[in-house]
């Protein structure tokens, strides 16, 4: 665009200032100046020549600093409104400053200025290009004829640029005469270039032309635009800033719509819910309407919330008359694709409407209608996994034909195969999508990361990208390949890794410029990932503030109900929601190690407000992620308790299946993780199924194990779903897996070599009635004998795990004279200092239990005993202690024992001071005092106290046990209690005292030592006469009111004390009455327990399914009870 002189005259000016001079008034004072008459001097080039040949170069600044009084003059309102049209540049020969200060109101757009040749490589478009000079300072100010003449060589860069923009773009002169020699010349060398491909010229202002003129401009590829008829009523010193006025109001009307702006008219349809029937719309009238609105809509493949979202509220009230079914088809076909551009649920109503009408009027829909509404009805019947309408849809899909019809189809069927887990379907699927369009290589790519398969999806990726872009060289703005290409980039860069052999490259950052073409097309794929993590986090925080069951109040002793009642369900779900953007851009969840989705999806599945199994295999189906933590979350115990056999079995079958393909894979960049979390997964499930399946998944693991393609990140999972599989087996089953855990190798046997810690031990997870009843045959005889050859010769690692296994079998009585001797042999041919075998890794009280018993009683009175008498005090020793007195037979020192006491009694937990770390609570430190001091009440009171008397006991000793509050530091004290109360009987109030206060502390760490010393009353009593009443109902009480921590211990204890007739009729009576109640409280579904409540669930289950047992003949009300519980979906429960 090029602005005239005269545009000057459009300005605000101060008071008294000048008169902004026109050409003409230049001319008339140069004349005055230079001694002509008016109007008889030269042409004005002339004129300024003479003046400066006269007055020299400074008397010519001097002229125009006088004339034009820049520094008093302000730009007008036209100025702004020039500088908002979107012009790529500005040149002009004005030599004042009104443009470049120029402020639009909305400043859209930042103009640089271009005063000197030297500014031309340095700013950037668009651009005030001055000229011919610009006051004050850049000079020379272009006026004179030798100006003119010399302009093209002295300034050449100014006419290269000049001509190069007549060479790209139309040129729009604002005012101009035309007749600017320069001009002239610049255009004259443009049009003798191109010919007929010169660029147009268009002149506009009050031109006044003659019929020659007009010509003479045309003939020179300029087309005027002459104003003057529609300002000749004005006078003339105001035509020229009314025809500006008029011309820019013709261009904003003129401006056009934006490629990216979609207008939806809200009040189409706005009639009131009340409305006269025959106010309300039909639905042909209104599917009419939505035809042309979703005619106008821009084609992203994702639309922006804020324009979709208006989708959701835009359903009028329709009028309650017969409509013929092509009505009913077009209306549903309508609000369907609204529903999935807003990626909300389709009603069910336009499904079913759509299902009745489709067979006898789909003629009246185009083939592409016909695909699209098949499509759609079949995706969201997928997801309510109606399988029988699912397939009823596809079916019409097939019968439609064509391409495209054949693609959608390929594609539903793989979406249908990643909820199956059928990996050969997924790539069946993918394989029958052949298309050259980059949407579809996107689809493909996607189905094929679902299978790790990430350099074919990574190249799908890539190629995809490169069609985009060679496609918008043709189509700039189209809205629907700039959206793909913001996604399909998007997937480039995080699959960019499994194009390369270096696993962390990525491409180059993209540039400012392709960010903001997203960002303009409204299509920058991180607004819509963000607006969904926006919606799931709102919906976690809606759904939290539902579930409270109360609401504190600000007042004093005032709450209220909490949660909220929602009538309807929510038009939108945040994961559903997710898989739809998915789906339909063909994304990669996650792909050559980078979690592009995974970690959405999480906590997009969280935010579901009643999560059923539907949506717990949804997640699981579609989750390629590795995390393992959010097993907790969403698959604790209780859950996997409630989870219906046909979900257990689907598990069973399909991640093995799983896991077997992908140790198979050539390329398991990104797999082995997600094997790990199978695995987890699968180490969950297992408890739930049958013994016979739990086996064969034993099995299984084994020989997984055995293969070199798993990785060392396997090692540990594949023992948590050995230990599950042991959990649901039952006698038989145990004894076969029990062979295959001796046969089962040790690290070094397997060639560990990396995280050989992490390589499954399952043999110590058998019990000792499970080793009793090992058969030994002349297979595992040999395995014995190599274990014992490890035990001798292995590395620490297989030494010491080779020795866990022999022990189980010694202590059992499954070895040979030969083999125990050779075991004595090979286990102290290796010790260390202190004379404990070495290499092991095992406690020392372990080897009081194998061959050489005497020598290491020896040395656990001379190391572990005397190390505590000595005041060595610590978790680990104090526990080998407890351990060892327990196994020793050997005569241990009363003197040593006491002095034991004395060292637990004495001992403190570090201050805070000497931690480091002010106002912590000592025994909190998990790695070192807290395990300490439970350890300590555990110790006196199993077997350090239990063989000692009370004269044994210094007074100082004596009267720290019978003081007990002195000592809250050592918060398992309580277990001492009944020891305190059998060595001083007149202690008993405060024994008993200490018990009841631990169990009411509900400090776990507290309450389960108490246990120990009821434990030890109730074995001590031989009956119900002997066993302290306030202890019994202290018990019953706490079944009664179902206190937590410890409601398992409790019934445990009261089941042992029916045993030993300690509890009388209205006991009985109380116990068997508060189980019903127990067991309904703590149901699978229960939703309202804490944590520690919630953690003991199954164990309160097995132990009221115990109980339960004992007192059935008593009780025959119970016999409900016990049969729900026979069957009850945990093994721990069920196998009691």
């Amino acid at each position: 665009m090029l602005p005239p002189a005269t545009y000057t005259t459009c300005r605000d000016t101060i008071i008294d200032s000048p008169v902004p001079p026109l050409w003409s008034t230049f001319k008339a004072v140069l004349e005055a100046a230079l001694g002509y008459a008016e109007g008889t001097g030269p042409d004005a080039l002339r004129l300024a020549q003479e003046y400066q040949t006269l007055h020299g170069e400074n008397g010519m600044d001097q002229l125009i600093h006088r004339l034009i009084a820049d520094g008093q003059w302000e730009p007008g309102p036209l100025h702004k409104q020039l500088l908002e049209f979107p012009w790529r540049d500005v040149l002009t020969t004005n030599w004042d400053t009104l443009l470049e200060r120029t402020k639009p109101q909305m400043p859209d757009r930042i103009y640089s200025c271009v005063r000197t040749v030297q500014d031309i490589p340095h700013r950037a478009q668009p651009r005030i290009v001055k000229l011919h000079g610009s006051l004050p300072s850049h000079k020379p100010f272009i006026f004179t004829e030798d100006e003119y003449r010399t302009y093209p060589t002295q300034f050449a860069p100014f006419v290269n640029l000049a001509q190069q923009v007549m060479l790209e773009h139309d040129l729009c002169l604002i005012g101009f005469s035309g007749v600017d020699p320069n001009f002239l010349a610049w255009s004259g060398w443009v049009r003798d270039t191109l010919n007929v491909s010169a660029r147009r010229i268009r002149l506009v202002g009050v031109l006044e032309l003659s019929p020659v003129s007009r010509a003479l401009l045309e003939r020179r590829n300029v087309t005027p635009i002459d104003l003057a008829p529609l300002v000749k009523d004005l006078h003339r010193d105001e035509q020229h800033e009314k025809a500006l006025e008029l011309f820019f109001a013709a261009l904003s009307a003129s401006k056009p719509p934006s490629p990216y702006e979609w207008r939806i008219d809200f009040d189409q349809f706005s009639q009131s819910a009340v409305a006269k029937e025959e106010d309300r719309p039909s639905r042909a009238e209104v599917a009419k309407a939505w035809a042309r609105e979703r005619s106008t809509y821009p084609g992203w493949i994702v639309g922006p919330q804020r324009e979709t979202n208006r989708l959701i509220y835009s359903f009028p009230t329709l009028r309650n008359i017969d409509e013929p079914a092509a009505a009913y088809l077009r209306f549903s076909l309508e609000r369907i694709w609204r529903h999935r551009t807003a990626r909300v649920w389709l009603n069910l109503k336009d499904m079913q409407d759509a299902d009745t009408h489709f067979e006898s009027d789909h003629k009246s829909l185009t083939k592409r209608e016909k695909v699209e509404v098949c499509v759609s009805i079949a995706a969201e019947w997928r997801r309510y996994q109606e399988w029988d309408k699912w397939a009823r849809w596809m079916a019409r899909l097939e019968a439609i034909g064509g391409n495209e019809a054949s693609l959608h189809r390929a594609y539903e069927v793989g979406q249908r195969a990643l909820l199956d887990w059928d990996d050969d379907a997924v790539l069946k699927a993918a394989v029958a999508i052949k298309s050259d369009e980059p949407i579809w290589l996107m689809r493909r790519a996607g189905l094929l990361a679902t299978l790790f398969r990430h350099r074919e999806a990574a190249e799908l990726y890539q190629a995809a990208l490169l069609s985009i872009r060679q496609k918008l060289l043709s189509s700039p703005k189209s809205a629907w390949l700039i959206s793909l290409e913001g996604w399909a980039s998007t997937f480039h860069r995080v699959s960019y890794p499994a194009l390369s052999d270096e696993k962390f490259s990525f491409p180059k950052d993209e540039s400012d410029e392709t960010h903001m073409r997203y960002v303009a097309a409204r299509s920058d794929p991180w607004d819509t990932i963000s607006s969904l993590e926006r919606l799931a986090s709102e919906r976690i925080d809606r759904n939290r503030n539902d579930a409270e069951q109360w609401k504190l109040s600000f007042k004093s002793g005032r709450y209220s109900p909490g949660g909220t009642t929602r009538i309807g369900g929510d038009s939108e779900c945040p994961f559903y929601g997710l898989l739809e953007v998915i789906e339909r851009t063909g994304a990669p969840e996650t792909i050559a190690c980078v979690n592009l989705f995974s970690t959405h999806l999480e906590t997009a599945y969280r935010a579901i407000t009643n999560q059923d199994e539907r949506d717990l295999l949804a997640f699981f189906a579609r989750y390629r992620g590795s995390e393992k933590k959010i097993l907790d979350w969403i698959l604790p115990r209780m859950q996997v308790a409630r989870l219906s056999d046909n979900a257990v079995q689907h598990f069973l079958s399909v991640i093995p299946r799983r896991i077997d393909r992908l140790t198979i894979l050539q390329d398991r960049f990104g797999a082995e993780n997600h094997s790990v979390f199978l695995l987890e997964l699968l180490a969950r499930i297992v408890v739930r199924t049958s013994a016979t399946r739990a086996f064969e998944v034993f099995e299984w693991v084994i020989l997984l194990l055995n293969r070199s393609a798993l990785l060392w990140r396997g090692y540990s999972a594949c023992g948590a779903v050995l230990e599950g599989a042991i959990e649901a087996m039952e006698a038989d089953e145990r004894q076969k897996a029990m062979d295959l855990a001796l046969h089962m190798k040790t690290p070094g046997e397997a060639g560990v070599k990396v995280l050989e810690r992490d390589w499954p031990e399952v043999f110590i997870n058998f019990s000792e009635a499970d080793a009793r009843n090992f058969q030994i045959s002349a297979q595992s005889a040999a395995r014995i004998n190599s274990l014992i050859a490890l035990v001798r010769d292995g590395a620490e690692l297989d030494r010491g795990r080779a020795l866990r296994r022999v022990h189980s079998l010694y202590r059992a009585g499954k070895l040979t004279v030969d083999q125990a001797q050779s075991l004595d042999t090979a286990i102290w041919a290796r010790y260390d200092e202190s004379g404990w075998p070495s290499d092991t890794e095992l406690h020392p009280w372990i080897f009081l239990e194998l061959p050489g018993k005497a020598r290491a009683e020896a040395l656990f009175i001379e190391n572990t005993v005397a190390g505590v008498a000595n005041g060595q005090i610590g978790h680990e020793i104090l526990m080998n202690l407890r351990a060892g007195l327990d196994r020793i037979e050997a005569a241990v020192p009363k003197e040593a024992l006491v002095s034991c006491v004395r060292s637990c009694l004495v001992w403190k937990p570090a201050s805070p001071k000497d931690i480091g770390l002010g106002g912590r609570i000592p025994w909190e430190d998990e790695e070192h005092d807290h395990p300490t001091g439970r350890e300590i009440g555990e110790l006196l009171a199993r077997s350090l106290l239990p063989r000692l008397e009370a004269e044994d006991l210094p007074d100082d000793v004596a009267k720290q046990l019978q003081t007990p509050e002195k000592l809250s530091y050592i918060p398992s004290l309580a277990a001492a209690a009944f020891q305190v109360a059998r060595l001083w009987p007149d202690h008993q109030s405060v024994a008993f005292k200490q018990i009841r206060y631990a169990m009411a502390s509900r400090d776990p760490w507290r309450v389960y030592p108490a246990f120990v010393a009821v434990r030890q009353g109730i074995e001590s009593a031989a009956s119900d006469a002997n066993f302290p009443r306030v202890i019994k109902e202290l018990l019953l009480h706490a079944c009664e009111q179902r206190t937590q921590p410890g409601l398992s211990s409790t019934l445990n204890l009261l089941g042992s004390m029916f045993e030993r007739g300690q509890l009388d009729d209205n006991d009985i009576e109380r116990l068997s009455s508060a189980l019903p109640y127990v067991l309904n409280e703590y149901r699978y579904d229960q939703k309202n327990l804490e944590v520690p409540a919630m953690a003991e669930l199954p164990s309160v289950r097995r132990e009221v399914h115990r109980v339960s047992k004992m007192l059935l003949h008593r009780c025959s009300e119970l016999g409900q009870l016990k049969s729900e519980l026979d069957g009850d979906p945990l093994p721990e429960v069920r196998f009691v």
